[in-house]
């Protein structure tokens, strides 16, 4: 009997959940439909919105663009340092200056620059880590614009003196960092020396 009872009650709620909602159609009955389950606000605390970029200097969606220098333009003396071009072109895109003036004080303020979306900017050296080679240079710097909008590292292997004034880049890489931009890394040549 218990079976008998619990096959009508479940074909009952199948007729109900086929049958009746058509039938309520038909004479005119509206169905009140649930209302989707509310979502949970956006936590949107750690999120950092792009600063607008300046006419002329690129969508926020843009990579900067690191032009070729002009070595008799610069706005500091650049007799020693490190002089850095794109790997396989010949063209400088980064150079800096030995620090304090010529001393080699690893923490003195060595200037640097780079073209960057058509505008030369100029750096000053933050941070450098590793073994010196001399020119005050190290294999990791960092340098940061006078308006801190600018983040230039420089990560370089050196080669072998080939004479007491100039130690080429094996390898390396520079990293492009400008506020509201995308990243931009590129491997270079070049080479530090006066």
């Amino acid at each position: 009997m218990l079976v008998i009872g619990v096959a009508v009650l479940i074909a009952a709620g199948a007729a109900y959940v086929l049958v009746v909602p058509d039938a309520l159609d038909l004479v005119g009955v509206e169905r009140v439909e649930e209302p989707a389950p509310a979502q949970p606000a956006k936590d949107s605390s750690r999120i950092s919105t792009s600063t607008p970029v300046p006419a002329g200097q690129g969508s926020s969606d843009e990579m900067p663009n690191v032009g070729v220098l002009d070595l008799a333009a610069l706005p500091f003396e650049s007799g020693c340092g490190l002089f850095l071009s794109r790997e396989g072109e010949e063209e400088i895109v980064f150079v800096d200056a030995m620090p304090g003036g010529g001393s080699d004080d690893a923490n003195g303020p060595m200037p640097a620059v780079m073209m960057i979306d058509g505008t030369l900017v100029t750096f000053s050296r933050t941070t450098a880590d590793g073994e010196p080679i001399g020119f005050g240079q190290y294999p990791r710097q960092v340098f940061d614009s006078a308006d801190n909008t600018v983040r230039v590292v420089v990560e370089v292997d050196f080669g072998e003196e080939t004479d007491p004034e100039d130690v080429p880049v094996s390898a390396g890489e520079v990293t492009v960092m400008k506020a509201g931009r995308p990243t931009l890394k590129f491997q270079v040549s070049g080479g530090a020396g006066c």
